[in-house]
Parts: C-alpha cells; structure tokens; sequence
C-alpha cells in the first residue's frame, strides 16, 4: 500500500481553489433606479434641436456659439474633469491585471572571523535578481464594481460637460439677442434724438423771433433731453453687453478691448421664426444632460454601496517569483542559481467588520441623497419644460399684440402731426404722440427679445444643444471622443 504525498505548493492552491468555489456565488446587486411618475405624453422633439440655433438663419450667431463651444473657460474646465474622469477608469482597468515587477540587487559582504564559513572567504558578493508577479481573484466583484463605478461616473462627467455645452450655448444666443435688441434701441433713440435736436433748433429760433413761447421752447428742450440721457443708458448698456459676451466666449484681455463681437441679422428678422411644437417632448429625460448625469452618478452611487459591501469577505491573491542568486552577475541566469517560490493567501478582516458597516451605512445613505437629487432632476426638468413652454406662447402673444400698438400708436402720430400743421390740434398733442409712438417702438423691441429669449429657453428646457447619445458598455468599449482642453 502506497501513500500519495501532496506538494506543499499543490496544497495551497487546492484550498485556495476551494475556498473560491465555495464563495464565488457572491455577486454585485446594485439597486434598480427609482420609478418616476411621469405625464402621458406623446410629443416628438424636433429634428434640428440638437443644433436649435441654426434655426434662426444666422450665420454670426452660430459662428459665436462655435467659438464658444471651442474657448469658453467653463466648458475647458468641465473637457478636463471628463479627461480625468476617463483616467481614473483607465487606472481601474489597469489594477485588474496581474501586477508584475522586475528586481535586480548587489551586496558584498564581509563575516566576522569569530563565525568562520567552512569553504567560503571572509568577503563574497551575493547578487539576486528575479521577476515576481500577484493577482486578486476578483470572485466577489470588488474589483469589478469598481471598473463599473468608474465607468458610471466618466459617463456621468461626460453629460455634464453637454450639460454645460448646452447651457453655454443658449448663454449665448440670448447675449447675442439682448445686443442686438440693445443695437436696435440704440439706433432708434439716435434717430429721435437727431429728430429732438432738429426741432429744438427750431423751437429755438422760433423763441427768438417771439413766434413761440418759453413754455414751448422748454418743452422741446425736456423731449430731447430725456431722449439724450435714454441713448446715454443704453449706449452704455450695450458696451457692457458686448464685453460680457466676449467673456462668454473666452476672448483674452486684449481682445476684450480690441475686438468686439460681431453682428448679423436684426432682431426684427430672428424674431420672425417658425413655432416650436406645443407639448412635452416623449424623450424629454432622455435628452436632458443633467437629468442623464444624476442617474449616472446614481447607478455609480448604487453599485458603490456593492463595492462596500465586498469588504466583508476575504481577499484571495496569488503570487509567483522566478529568479537567482549567485555571487556573480554572470552566473545569474545557471541553473544553479536559480529560485522560485508560489503562493496564495486569503485575507479576510475581523475587526474592521466594524468599519466595513459604517462604510456600507455611510454608502447606502449617500444613494438615498442621490436617488433623491435624481427625482428631483427629472421633477425640475417637466417643471422647466412647462415653464418654458407657457413662457413662448406668452411673448408670441406679447409680440403680436405690441405690433398692433406700435401699428395704432404710428398712425395716431401720423394723424396729430397733420392736425396740428393743419392747426387743429397743439403742439403737446403731437409731443404726447410721439412719445407714445416712442414708448410703443421700444416696447417693441423688447418683445422682440422676449420672443427670442422664450425660444432659446424652450430648446434648453427639451434638452436641445447636444445629440442626446453618450454610450457606455463592457470592457473593451471606447467612450466618445470629447475636444482636447487645449486653448
């Protein structure tokens, strides 16, 4: 009768692999996310709301917007969170592979003479040198959780950066539309103004020639005075427009002085758009960046609270070495010299159980605060939709209606300038006209911006300004490509 003897090094490996069929049944089970309660709706987005602003035909807004896109200081900042997002996954990947090192050392020694080495001198040299490797079976998915986790929060970096994108877009576009309302208000209190200076001069000579009186005289002086200091305002309100759009923009310094933004269509044209549909878009959660990043950042959250609960089992890792020592360099690499050694450990905490349940508490509690934050996401996201909506009618309307007030308030001016030349009707009958012809162009205007104001807020509220798609998936998946951050 023979007796079979295992191999130490058999043996560990034998346990080890026991142990690990025994708890490889363990798994991540992250939390599914929260069910909303969401509107039947059956509207369509519409095509171009990825690129909205080209809707309005201008070729200067939408070489602003590019600029922007490529210099504007948050969106570089936000490129170079998604770059280090997209390093940290990278870094997890890399922690998976077996860890593998090279080592080469040289000593000599020198014994005391009250131990002499039979055979060996007092001085000799010892060289070692070898290659050694470590693995962690990853049998309850800590390692992989932590590829998912970092996985969920490139993805979510990734849609905050078009989350800024577009919201650095329609920043934009409404700077752009409040100088351009600023340029038409200047431009109409110029002319007013020429108009005021024309009549005080008049009005002047009149006085002298005692056609009038001061009464009259001062009147003219009061209309072109409050005309004057309207133009001061304004002129001064869209030098401050254009420096802040230029800051939107990423200009340097010296192009904040040297170089301001560039003008295309007038309002009265951007105003003057087809209508957007009326009703909540079916993707709405879909197409909106931050409600996509909160429910990224809550999956990275859920699968965090997993990767916590992991550190109640043991760490199971292999190591191996291969290598040599000798007294000579050059006999290194003999078969005589060689050494190697294999092993396996399994590591499993006692008193940091109870750290592991406050880690697994204070994890579970951080995806409730964030499963909160992403209902609350999708909750201002309908609110932000309905707003917007509400808000493009109103000012479509307002609009409408103010083209009919400037429409009768031009005609009731027309009507009192021939009355009065016709002397009918007084001189402050036809000042009380203007300045309502006046009031009403202004108005105006200001609905115009309204209007066009509405519009942007519109697309951003349906999560216009980007492609809606950032996909994530396994291992070998290459995330989207996102611009350098490169000035």
């Amino acid at each position: 009768m023979s007796t079979h003897i295992i191999d130490p090094a058999r043996r560990t490996l034998l346990s080890v692999a026991m142990a690990a069929a025994l708890l490889s049944a363990c798994a991540l089970n992250p939390k599914p996310t929260p069910q909303l309660d969401l509107p039947a709706v059956t509207a369509t987005t519409p095509a171009e709301i990825d690129r909205w602003w080209e809707s309005f035909r201008d070729p200067v807004l939408d070489g602003l917007i590019a600029e922007a896109l490529e210099r504007n200081d948050d969106v570089v900042i936000a490129v170079q969170r998604v770059q280090s997002s997209r390093a940290a996954l990278d870094l997890v990947r890399i922690n998976r592979l077996p860890d593998a090192s090279l080592s080469l050392s040289g000593s000599r020694q020198q014994y005391s003479n009250e131990r002499p080495i039979p055979g060996r001198s007092r001085q000799y040299n010892t060289v070692i040198g070898g290659i050694s490797a470590s693995y962690e079976l990853d049998l309850f998915g800590r390692l992989s959780g932590q590829r998912d986790v970092a996985r969920q929060q490139l993805a979510a970096s990734r849609y905050a950066l078009e989350g800024l994108r577009a919201s650095v877009t329609a920043q934009v576009a409404r700077a752009y539309f409040s100088l351009r309302a600023l340029d038409a208000d200047e431009a109409l209190l110029s002319q007013t103004l020429a108009t005021r200076d024309a009549a005080l001069s008049l009005r002047e000579k009149q006085f002298a020639g005692g056609a009038i009186s001061r009464y009259d005289l001062e009147i003219s002086r009061s209309e072109r005075a409050s005309v004057a200091a309207a133009l001061a305002t304004t002129r001064s309100s869209r030098e401050q427009a254009e420096t802040a759009l230029a800051v939107l923009l990423g200009r340097s310094p010296r192009e904040l002085v040297e170089r301001i933004p560039d003008r295309g269509l007038a309002l009265s044209t951007l105003a003057v758009q087809p209508e957007i549909p009326a009703g909540l878009s079916s993707d709405l959660l879909a197409r909106r960046a931050d409600v996509r990043a909160a429910e990224a950042n809550l999956a990275a959250a859920s699968l965090s609270v997993e990767v916590a609960r992991t550190q109640w089992f043991p760490t199971i890792s292999l190591t191996a070495g291969l290598g040599g020592e000798s007294a000579a360099l050059g006999s290194l690499l003999s078969s005589s010299a060689r050494t190697w050694n294999i092993g396996a450990a399994i590591a499993q905490p006692l008193v940091g159980l109870l750290s592991t349940r406050a880690i697994v508490a204070q994890s579970e509690a951080e995806r409730a605060q964030i499963a909160q934050t992403y209902q609350q996401a999708a909750r201002q996201a309908y609110a932000d939709a309905l707003s917007a909506l509400s808000a493009a009618r109103g000012a479509r309307e307002a609009m409408d209606e103010t083209v009919t007030l400037y429409d009768a308030t031009t005609k009731a001016r027309d009507l009192a300038e021939k009355n009065y030349e016709a002397g009918r009707a007084g001189r402050i009958v036809l000042l009380d006209a203007e300045r309502e012809k006046l009031s009403a162009e202004r108005q105006l205007i200001a609905t115009r911006l309204d209007r066009v104001t509405a519009l942007v807020n519109t697309y951003q509220a349906l999560g216009g300004g980007w492609s809606g798609r950032i996909e994530t998936g396994g291992d070998d998946e290459k995330l989207e490509n996102v611009p350098t951050a490169s000035r």
